[in-house]
């Protein structure tokens, strides 16, 4: 008995490729079963924004063909009945379902069809060839490809490619194989390293496009494989993780014992590597954060925008906290003001010539006029400040936190000596070493937090305090 199916092979065109801002201009399907095509459809799609110019020039689908064409919500009905029942094949599938899927969640409809990528099909049936675009492919079977870029056109080179797989498998291996691809977990097709190699334990890893050279994106996890594949699952729903997907081909691994190590590693070759989608960890970056100044002898606070290199972070004594908008900081010199009695001129809240409107009201006491004296205020300024004081060193010396992990049989001593991250050794003898690197090493402030973070949430640390025996055998 001849095995049945029914897919529907769709191509779409877009505004642009960011998941969530950008809408579709053009869909294209093709309805086929055992028996053959049963049905076509095709329409232009009003985006309700505008095409930039270089995508016109790419797909040929300028503001002016889809200004009188329907939108989204008016052919959603007919294209679902279309769909139903069918398989979404395409090519890179996760492109096309994602802007399907958020195009329908926007009119309320739950979009879920079991997908089939060809990129995925034709790699399983055809491996060893160099590209697997639908260009590279049409070359490689001898087809015309038509003008690419155009819904209908390249769903019309997708269902004669895809005739090209029946032509040379029987129904049942092509049907055996994309039922395999159904099941595999959700991975961009064009991702070529093999997860299932993976382990479920602590490590960095490292995400590549084309080149390994630059990397696009640097993480860390309790769980590798299960983290990694979390980027893929939601990618429809957050642009960057879409991104990312769709520039992915290689993803490189770095086992370590536990998650601290895998916090200091990832934070390190951020800032070595400076990915193209990694900013919190970047080596400069841009804050919100409390200036301080002084002028006649009086504090002065002001929220101010700062660029800060984190080599040297700890060392830019004048500036505190870290804020995530300018409204934020102020809205916390306000608290001060109230609850330290704090001179909102000498805020920078008012931009009053002589005093400020709280003295007026007996809030202030005359620091804006020199009235209180410096000292008094500026002790206060300080009580307020005293929040974002770095912590003291709660240890006497150096220490070693050692971390084991029994899946992947690893053992990690990451030393620290006042805040400082002088190193991370597999081996308790190569401590001695390593403490030559003790003054060299620069503060740094993500690795404070890092380290005062975990020292508060994690309980039962293997804390191995360096003494001064230990240090002066290493010298």
């Amino acid at each position: 008995m001849q095995p049945s199916f029914r897919w529907a092979l769709v191509d779409i065109e877009t505004t642009g490729l960011h998941i969530i801002r950008d809408k579709i201009t053009e869909i294209a399907v093709i309805i086929l079963t055992e028996k053959g095509i049963e049905a076509t459809w095709h329409s232009l799609i009003k985006p309700e924004r505008t095409i930039p110019e270089p995508i016109s020039q790419l797909t040929g689908i300028s503001n002016g063909l889809v200004n009188n064409a329907p939108k989204f919500n008016i052919i959603a009905e007919e294209l679902i009945l279309l769909l139903q029942g069918c398989v979404l094949v395409a090519h890179n599938a996760r492109f096309d379902f994602g802007f399907l899927k958020n195009a329908f969640k926007r009119i309320g409809i739950n979009f879920h069809p079991p997908i089939l990528c060809t990129i995925k099909l034709f790699r399983a049936l055809y491996p060893g060839l160099k590209h697997y675009n639908l260009a590279s492919l049409a070359q490689a079977f001898g087809l015309q490809s038509g003008t690419l870029h155009r819904a209908q056109s390249d769903v019309n080179l997708l269902q004669k490619l895809v005739s090209q797989i029946f032509n040379n498998f029987s129904m049942l291996d092509v049907l055996d194989q994309a039922k395999k691809i159904y099941q595999q977990p959700s991975v961009p097709a064009t991702l070529i390293t093999n997860l299932n190699t993976f382990p479920e334990s602590p490590g960095v890893y490292i995400f590549y496009g084309d080149e390994r050279l630059l990397p696009l994106y640097i993480g860390k996890s309790i769980s590798l494989r299960q983290r990694i594949l979390s980027h893929f699952q939601s990618d429809h729903t957050h642009a960057k993780e879409f991104a990312l997907s769709q520039q992915v081909k290689h993803i490189e691994i770095i086992p370590t014992a536990g998650e601290l190590s895998a916090l200091l590693l990832e934070s390190a070759l951020i800032k070595e590597k400076m990915p193209l989608y990694n900013r919190r960890l970047r080596k400069k970056k841009n804050i919100v954060a409390i200036k301080v100044t002084q002028t006649q002898g009086y504090l002065h606070l002001t929220a101010t925008q700062a660029t800060v290199d984190e080599e040297c972070e700890l060392a830019v004594s004048e500036l505190f906290g870290a804020f995530r908008s300018m409204s934020a900081a102020k809205k916390k010199l306000l608290q001060w003001v109230k609850e330290f009695g704090l001179c909102p001129k000498l805020c920078g809240l008012e931009q009053a010539n002589q005093a400020c409107f709280s003295y007026q009201l007996k809030r202030c006491q005359g620091a804006c006029i020199q009235s209180e004296v410096h000292e008094a205020y500026n002790q206060r300024v300080s009580a307020a400040l005293q929040q974002f004081k770095r912590e003291d060193w709660p240890f006497n010396g150096a220490i070693a936190i050692k971390e084991e992990n029994k899946i992947n049989k690893m053992t990690q001593y990451s030393v620290f000596q006042h805040w400082r991250h002088i190193g991370t050794v597999n081996n308790k003898h190569e401590l001695p070493l390593l403490m030559h690197k003790a003054t060299q090493t620069p503060e740094n402030y993500d690795t404070y937090k890092i380290l005062t973070t975990f020292l508060k949430k994690e309980k039962g640390l293997n804390i191995v305090e360096l003494d001064k025996q230990l240090l002066n055998s290493s010298g």
